[in-house]
Order: C-alpha cells, then sequence, then structure tokens
C-alpha cells in the first residue's frame, strides 16, 4: 500500500478548514493525511517548513500574508512542495497569476467536490517524477 499523500491546509476562515478537513478525512483516508492546518500566509510558511507535506492547499484571500504573495516564498523554501490554490475567486485571470507566481494547480472552492482530488493525485505524480528525473539526471553526471 502506498503512503498517503500529506497535506497542509491554508484559509482564513477557521470553518472551513474544519470542513475541507472532515471531507478530506471521510472521504480519501486512504489517500490524503492532513498534516496541518494554518490561517494565513506567514503561518503557512513556518508549518510548511516544520511538517514538510507533499501539497499544500492554500486560499488567496488571507489577511496579512495573502496565498498569492506567500506562493513565491514557499515555493524558493520549498521547491519539491506541490502548491494547489483553493478559493472562491475563480476567474482566469486568478489562474493565471497564480501559477504565473509558481502554483501547481488551480481548484476553484466550488468544484472541490470533483476537482481536489484529482488535482492533488496530478500534483503529487507529476512533483514525483520531476525528482525521479533529477536523481537520474545528477546520477548520469556522476558516471
Amino acid at each position: 500500500m502506498t503512503q498517503p499523500t500529506t497535506l497542509l491546509l491554508v484559509d482564513d476562515n477557521p470553518t472551513f478548514l474544519g470542513i475541507l478537513k472532515s471531507f478530506l478525512d471521510e472521504n480519501y483516508p486512504e489517500e490524503v493525511l492532513v498534516v496541518g492546518t494554518a490561517g494565513d500566509g506567514n503561518e503557512a510558511l513556518t508549518k510548511a517548513t516544520e511538517l514538510r507535506p507533499d501539497v499544500i492547499l492554500l486560499d488567496l484571500a488571507m489577511p496579512g500574508l495573502t496565498g498569492l504573495n506567500a506562493i513565491p516564498h514557499l515555493r524558493r523554501l520549498m521547491p519539491e512542495v506541490g502548491i494547489i490554490v483553493l478559493t472562491v475567486l475563480s476567474t482566469n485571470g486568478y489562474r493565471e497569476a497564480v501559477i504565473a507566481a509558481g502554483a501547481d494547480d488551480f481548484v476553484p472552492k466550488a468544484s472541490l467536490n470533483t476537482d481536489l482530488l484529482p488535482a492533488i493525485r496530478r500534483v503529487k505524480r507529476e512533483k514525483a517524477q520531476k525528482a525521479e528525473g533529477s536523481g537520474q539526471e545528477a546520477g548520469e553526471r556522476e558516471t
């Protein structure tokens, strides 16, 4: 059996965090494991470096350090982590901005029931493939 994908949930709404955690725990206990939550971008930076999740689910509109502004910091600190923006701000402009900032995917909160798990799977798979490719390239250089 494969290890579940570890997740850090980041949103300034504690009610939504609780609902999201329950949704993931109840529906996908074999596939995902929520290892922590954070209420803003600054807390996300601290928790991400402390917990080392496979994927961070990140809201955009938060007080203090916003999700959009946190993405480049998270990417610099942890290039290997998957970052999926989960937001109500679901316009193409926001989608383009978060991808340009370094996020791996964008899921509107309105479609999290159908789109979130496939996005988590895809991002984890892409990160694993990238890590394997980097390892092979390093091995090739050593020989």
